[in-house]
């Protein structure tokens, strides 16, 4: 309110107050243009959520993270009796379609990540390409839905010892691509670092989203629990037959008493639907949306007080000016413009500035963005248009208050 009002200083030092007021304006503008445009980048990317495939159809179901063995009440031998016992019991419940293990699912906080040597190509340690990995037990693909475009996904005949069975492997495009470019990846064998057994790998699934909706196709690897040497951990898989919420939540119910009446002092680390699961992943691009667009809207409001602010302390530091031009022939249109566009300008600086920095920050929710680009254009221009409407409204208050100035008052002011 002081470098507003205080016109009886020397000209020097009411120059650096009007530059500081006007530097003020302009940050208030920039900042409100990178919080508008991250929210409207996060809900953009929201409404695309809903379109991307994840690579599995499976969307209703429950997830179940066991682990039998903590504490030592489970053997090896034991806790392979149980998971069989607990597999044919949910697969009998109502409302079940198909049933399967894997030690995670997709989209899931868990990755894990291993260097893979692939047969005939030795090379040293540090240059064996990368692969995200999971363990799946027969069935799996099935109930989540996975194509399998060559080969075959994992069967009861994969299981350990069963016929001396070697262990087998399932990769997915982009490895099967990235390890064997031009040749059948069906029969070939890998291997995982610091392990010794080859796995020979008998299919090829689709590509999906393993990490977030938002990454690139990445190589991804899997191998057959049933082949484990530790098998006390597991995630059960359970597919709803129906698709209504209330039935997802009841079975959900259904198989925490399957679970229990087993064991019931098996620990359940995590049991969800699996809604409540795909909804964890959008759960980063909510909060964000929600965070900025409360910010941003507050940044637009005291954006919107300040180039009011500055207008009218302009308006009236100007009332004699106004007066003159009006008293030697000027139209009210003409004060319009004289006052809409110094304000203008400060919002046009303001945007540019805001614009450039909202430009590089988007760079850095690449990761979190689903279907739609850092710069989407659609985002930025709106962001604009609306920061434009609301700043040319604040200008106009106290620009119509300039043109009804009384020539003869103005030309007594002061």
């Amino acid at each position: 309110m002081g470098t507003l009002r205080d016109d009886t200083a020397g000209p020097g030092r009411r120059h650096r107050r009007l530059g500081l007021r006007n530097l003020l304006v302009i940050v208030q503008v920039a900042v409100s243009t990178v919080l508008l445009i991250g929210a409207g980048l996060f809900l953009r990317s929201l409404g695309h959520a809903s379109s991307i495939d994840p690579g599995f159809r499976l969307r209703k179901g429950v997830e179940a993270q066991l682990v039998v063995g903590l504490g030592g009440t489970y053997t090896e031998a034991q806790a392979r009796v149980f998971y069989q016992r607990l597999l044919e019991k949910t697969r009998a419940l109502p409302g079940v379609r198909a049933v399967a293990y894997a030690d995670h699912l997709p989209l899931a906080l868990q990755i894990h990540v291993s260097r893979v040597e692939l047969e005939g190509k030795p090379v040293r340690q540090e240059d064996r390409p990368e692969a995200d990995r999971s363990s799946a037990g027969p069935g799996y693909f099935e109930t989540l839905g996975i194509p399998i475009l060559q080969g075959r996904g994992f069967t009861e005949r994969d299981r350990l010892g069963g016929l001396g069975a070697p262990k087998v492997a399932v990769v997915n495009e982009k490895a099967a691509a990235l390890f064997w470019p031009g040749e059948a990846p069906l029969g070939k064998r890998l291997r995982f670092g610091g392990e010794s057994d080859w796995l020979t790998v008998v299919g090829v699934a689709r590509n999906g989203k393993y990490r977030t909706l938002g990454e690139e196709p990445r190589p991804f690897v899997y191998d057959c629990t049933e082949q484990e040497s530790d098998s006390t951990s597991r995630t059960l898989v359970v597919a709803a037959a129906g698709s209504d919420p209330g039935e997802e939540r009841a079975l959900l119910a259904a198989v925490r008493r399957a679970i229990d009446e087993l064991d019931p002092n098996v620990p359940i680390f995590d049991i969800k639907t699996l809604s409540d699961h795909l909804s964890v992943v959008l759960f980063p691009a909510r909060m964000g949306a929600a965070l900025l667009a409360a910010f941003g809207l507050l940044g637009l409001i005291l954006a919107s007080l300040g180039l009011y602010g500055v207008v009218a302390a302009s308006v009236a530091r100007r009332t004699r000016e106004i007066g003159i031009r009006m008293a030697i022939g000027a139209q009210k249109n003409d004060v319009l413009r004289l006052v809409v566009k110094e304000g203008m300008a400060l919002t046009a600086i303001g945007l540019a500035i805001g614009l450039g920095l909202a430009l590089a920050a988007a760079q850095i929710l690449r990761g979190l963005l689903y279907g739609i680009a850092p710069g989407d254009p659609l985002t930025f221009l709106g962001v604009a248009l609306l920061l434009g409407a609301v700043a040319l409204l604040a200008n106009l208050v106290p620009a119509r208050r300039a043109m009804e100035v009384d020539p003869l008052v103005a030309l007594r002011y002061e």
